[in-house]
């Protein structure tokens, strides 16, 4: 019964941490939230053992060149997650149907084949969850809830076998999570030699870990090499194009270096001293800019309205608004971009090299914000970004 609360409480504390993480960023507690949370993160970072857990390992801020990336980011994520979601609503509700009718052990629909599909739905919807916001530290939070969840099956499981004997026979015809029970036919591979059941569990829950983790680091590496980017070595400077579109239309090398011509922008730039940059090229329209600048205003009264309401349940059910693909990120053919310049520092290095920009716990802390003419190169407007993302001074997304 002590290993059912713990694993229950443990796998419920991960459940909501990922949950507040993702919602809470497209809803109007997102101040809130972060008020309470930026210094969690801050702490974080001051250690480089633990500034990587910031970073992001999906592309969050810009298009990529991938078709993979964009499918998984803008399509199979989000269906993940609402399928995942209504899933486990449903399979709960016939869980939860037959004690109060005394039925004893469900057995039908898809209990016939699975024995846990509610904790598989809610393993799909996580997944698809973080692809919303692929932090780290999310994906940490997401591998310990797996891991409780498993711990909570086999400890049901064997309250169940102590209630009901002839759970015995259903647990013989029937998979514990996914048809064919890959987990267990791989965990006999590797640790077969193991005697201990304890021991060999442990074991399964580190190479869970970090096979997890090891897959998150290669999709990293993968969405570093398809992100348009661009290095200015004598500015010390990487160009970033939120849009591919945007590469071929503007020449983003070219036009960062005439506008750091500008006296103000290589003023500002200047008075930061030694150190690398990164220039990030916005849409005109682009909707995030606040994830790069304090430049929006934030209310302290959360605002309800239909149409924040039909925000959010777009979001978390993509099949009411199909075509929502891209829309924060704003229009290619926009006849102005938005230029922001941040410096890039990492642990205790205010100065790190030019290659180290897209470092795991490098961190940007915006400098200049200018919008500019796409044709021309002119200057339309010097913003001030306020040192800082609208969120505080936490680890924002670098692609």
């Amino acid at each position: 019964m002590a290993l059912t609360r713990l694993s229950r409480w443990i796998a419920t504390a991960f459940s909501t941490l990922i949950m507040i993480e993702v919602l809470i960023m497209i809803s109007p507690f997102a101040f809130y939230w972060y008020s309470f949370y930026s210094p969690t993160l801050q702490a974080l970072h001051r250690s480089p053992w633990t500034a990587w857990m910031e970073s992001f390992f999906l592309p969050h801020s810009v298009i990529s060149t991938s078709a993979f990336l964009e499918f998984l980011r803008w399509r199979l994520g989000p269906y993940m997650f609402s399928i995942g979601l209504l899933a486990f609503l449903a399979f709960a509700g016939q869980i939860y149907s037959a004690k109060l009718r005394k039925k004893g052990v469900v057995a039908g629909g898809v209990y016939r084949y699975l024995r846990h599909p509610q904790y598989l739905s809610l393993a799909i919807a996580g997944l698809g969850l973080i692809t919303f916001w692929p932090r780290m530290i999310i994906l940490v939070f997401y591998l310990a809830m797996l891991v409780a969840y498993y711990l909570l099956a086999r400890s049901e499981e064997g309250r169940m076998l102590r209630a009901y004997p002839s759970y015995a026979e259903y647990q013989r015809r029937t998979w514990m999570f996914v048809p064919g029970s890959p987990g267990r036919h791989l965990r006999q591979w590797l640790f077969g030699w193991v005697k201990n059941p304890a021991l060999g569990t442990a074991l399964c829950c580190i190479a869970a870990f970090a096979g997890g983790l090891g897959v998150a680091l290669a999709l990293r590496q993968y969405t570093v090499a398809h992100v348009v980017q661009e290095t200015l070595p004598d500015q010390r400077m990487l160009a970033i194009a939120v849009w591919p579109e945007d590469s071929a239309r503007v020449e983003i090398a070219r036009l960062t270096q005439q506008v750091l011509q500008d006296p103000q922008v290589a003023g500002r730039i200047r008075q930061e001293g030694e150190g690398s940059f990164a220039v990030h090229l916005l849409p005109g329209d682009y909707g995030m800019v606040n994830m790069f600048a304090n430049v929006g205003q934030r209310t302290m009264t959360p605002e309800f309205s239909a149409a924040r309401f039909q925000f959010v349940a777009r979001y978390l059910f993509p099949f009411l608004e199909p075509n929502r693909r891209y829309r924060p990120m704003g229009h290619p053919e926009q006849k102005t971009l938005k230029m922001v310049f941040s410096r890039v520092e990492e642990p205790g290095q205010p100065v790190i090299p030019l290659d180290s920009v897209l470092d795991m716990d490098a961190k940007m802390t915006p400098v200049a914000m200018i919008n500019v003419d796409t044709a021309t190169g002119q200057i339309l407007k010097h913003e001030d970004p306020g040192g800082r993302s609208v969120w505080g001074p936490i680890t924002m997304p670098i692609f």
